[in-house]
């Protein structure tokens, strides 16, 4: 059956491998995000800057939704993000997605893919995963009749477009090395393929069974 499906985030790194992805078959897409990045038949485009996504009509008939934004930080930041950045951080990693995620109910989504991050937990003094755990809570009390949470590690790949800097190349390099090691509980720490996260959530889309699930390294290894 052909569906309906938004992509908010369809220009970043998980994002557009969903999109190459998602546009290969026979479903409508419609892309939410700041620029045009598309022009094909079956792909419509809104562009906003997500500080009005309630301004938006509710005129489109949506059937799932996926939502691969974030604040772009640094290696140091997630490991402790600075006062001057955090405000902006949970704007956009909370208020946004949440705002997206109601947008889409309105237009009538049931299902809902989101992009977060392992280690996410509402509980962490680590600011970063405190915001991805509230998101995660807030996004699975809304009451979508599935809901698949990516939580990935380090993601590989590069955005289009996107100059890789040496210092995440050497960290790369190294953490792959110690990957080989990393078995049992540490597994799902291991870094992981972008385009491997969007082929298993869209995968998990598409499964019958409704419910919440949570995807990570033991999951997206097998794409």
């Amino acid at each position: 059956m052909n569906k309906t499906i938004l992509i908010a985030g369809a220009s970043g790194l998980v994002g557009s491998k969903l999109l190459t992805n998602l546009k290969s078959s026979e479903n409508h897409l419609v892309l939410l995000g700041r620029n045009k990045i598309a022009s094909e038949k079956n792909i419509n485009q809104i562009i906003t800057d997500f500080d009005n996504i309630e301004n938006l009509e509710n005129n489109l008939n949506i059937d799932e939704v996926y939502i691969a934004i974030g604040y772009k930080l640094t290696l140091f930041d997630l490991l402790y993000l600075k006062k001057s950045k955090r405000e902006e951080f949970k704007k956009v990693d909370f208020e946004y997605i949440r705002n997206i995620a109601h947008f889409a109910k309105r237009c009538g989504a049931k299902s809902i893919g989101l992009i977060s991050a392992i280690g996410a937990n509402d509980k962490s003094f680590n600011t970063y995963l405190n915001v991805k755990g509230c998101t995660e809570n807030e996004i699975s009390a809304m009451g979508f009749e599935r809901v698949v949470i990516a939580q990935p590690s380090h993601l590989l790949g590069s955005r289009p477009n996107e100059i890789v800097p040496l210092i995440v190349k050497v960290f790369e390099a190294i953490t792959n090395l110690f990957g080989y090691l990393m078995f049992g509980l540490i597994e799902k720490y291991r870094n992981i393929n972008a385009e491997k996260v969007a082929n298993a959530i869209i995968f998990k889309m598409n499964e019958p069974d409704d419910g919440i699930y949570y995807l990570d390294y033991s999951y997206f290894k097998n794409f």
